[in-house]
């Protein structure tokens, strides 16, 4: 469309306006012969004429700055539903057009705020319930090494019990050496003993089992916990990059208010508020992101102190089988004696030797459950430190949905075309 400056519209009003002063005053000239009354006519008319022209121009001018300034009125409050008529041909099409490309602008800028904020709330959701579901398995963990813990008590209580009947074998074979004249029904007392001895190492060993499947049931949930801590990472890259694309669109947003000037003065505000949550929002996405990395540490000191433990109640049931064959020796031995009776006092001493053995790897067990224990100990207090951590994510993500709301907030005080 062609354009006609404002300027020439004055040069070529001013001309036509002194074409017809020049007709009126020869016409009037020619009609009068009166060279006074015809200028006075002339200047009557002539002063008529720019009366009506101006007017009807700064009317016009007026007219379409106030069109203008209307709708830049109603983007401030907030109303970007209305399209800027491009109805000049002159100077203020340029000034039409900068305000048309400005709400075009406004409308993608608020749609892109709109969608990252529903995405940030698409992401905190997600990452709650995942936050939900580590802390629920950090439950399990914990009680799972209370659970652990309360085994290896019970088992550092049966290896005393154990040692002590064991203490109490080898004294009563000690007297039954000494007393040759009652060694046959020592060594019956003894046989009834030893069975017990067996049966119960072979209750403990019976228990250990139990407990190794006990711990490889448990240690389930951790192993899945890193997985978990895995998916967390990866939510958190997603929310870093949907942080600084947020930085981004109000940096753009600032640059269009400052294009507008005046009329984009609380635009600018708007934008300065968006850019400050998107950082709050990348520095608490940074906050969780070490607290995962602490989780994730202490999930590996976790592991590593549950395999020891495996390890600690393996070696324990290794004794403990040693020691149900060393009962099974010595059930054997103690039925020889009953057949021999003049080597009762040297086959005497020989258990005695060997139940002292057995006394050395009880006191071994011991001191491995006692080890287990504390690894337990370590366990549940890695767990309770991991069960903290994932609460103050949980806070995080709170103050995420905060932030995610207050964008929501600022993005309605705007009404975009079908809204």
């Amino acid at each position: 469309m062609s354009r006609t400056s404002i300027r020439n519209k004055l040069i070529l009003s001013f001309l036509v306006l002194l074409l017809l002063l020049m007709i009126v005053v020869a016409v009037i000239n020619r009609l009068t012969h009166d060279y006074y009354t015809a200028q006075a006519i002339s200047v009557a008319l002539a002063l008529a004429a720019g009366a009506f022209f101006g007017g009807y121009f700064s009317r016009s001018i007026v007219s379409r700055l106030k069109s203008l300034s209307a709708v830049a009125t109603e983007i401030s409050h907030g109303d970007l539903s209305k399209d800027i008529p491009l109805v000049s041909r002159d100077e203020i099409r340029d000034l039409e057009e900068v305000f048309a490309a400005m709400v075009k602008d406004l409308r993608r800028m608020i749609s892109d705020i709109k969608n990252v904020a529903l995405q940030m709330e698409e992401t905190n959701k997600a990452l709650g319930s995942l936050s939900q579901k580590v802390l629920a398995s950090s439950e399990e963990i914990d009680a799972s090494a209370m659970s652990i813990a309360k085994g290896s008590e019970q088992q550092t209580m049966i290896v005393q019990k154990t040692s002590l009947i064991i203490n109490n074998s080898v004294d009563q074979m000690d007297a039954a050496g000494r007393q040759s004249a009652q060694t046959v029904s020592k060594i019956k007392d003894a046989l009834v003993k030893t069975g017990s001895g067996e049966a119960k190492a072979r209750e403990i060993l019976t228990y250990l089992d139990n407990v190794l499947r006990q711990i490889a049931e448990n240690t389930k949930p951790i192993y899945r916990l890193s997985n978990k801590i895995e998916k967390i990472k990866m939510v958190m890259h997603v929310m870093d990059e949907v942080a600084q694309k947020t930085e981004l669109l109000s940096l753009n947003a600032s640059i269009e208010a400052t294009r507008a000037g005046e009329m984009g003065k609380g635009f600018a505000l708007v934008a300065n508020e968006i850019r400050s949550m998107a950082e709050n929002s990348k520095q608490s996405s940074q906050e969780i992101g070490r607290i995962v990395d602490d989780i994730f540490e202490d999930n590996k000191a976790v592991i590593e102190a549950l395999r020891k433990s495996e390890t600690d109640v393996g070696k324990g049931r290794g004794i403990i089988t040693s020691v149900v064959g060393t009962f099974r020796d010595m059930v054997s031995g103690v039925k020889e004696i009953s057949a021999e009776v003049k080597a009762v006092e040297a086959v005497t001493l020989s258990q005695v030797k060997e139940i002292r053995g057995l006394l050395t790897h009880f006191e071994t067990l011991s001191r491995l459950a006692q080890e287990n224990f504390v690894s337990t100990q370590k366990t549940t207090v890695g767990t309770r430190n991991q069960k903290e951590g994932m609460q103050k994510i949980v806070q995080l993500m709170q103050s995420l949905n905060t932030l995610s709301e207050r964008m929501m907030a600022s993005q309605r005080r705007f009404r975009l075309r079908g809204d």
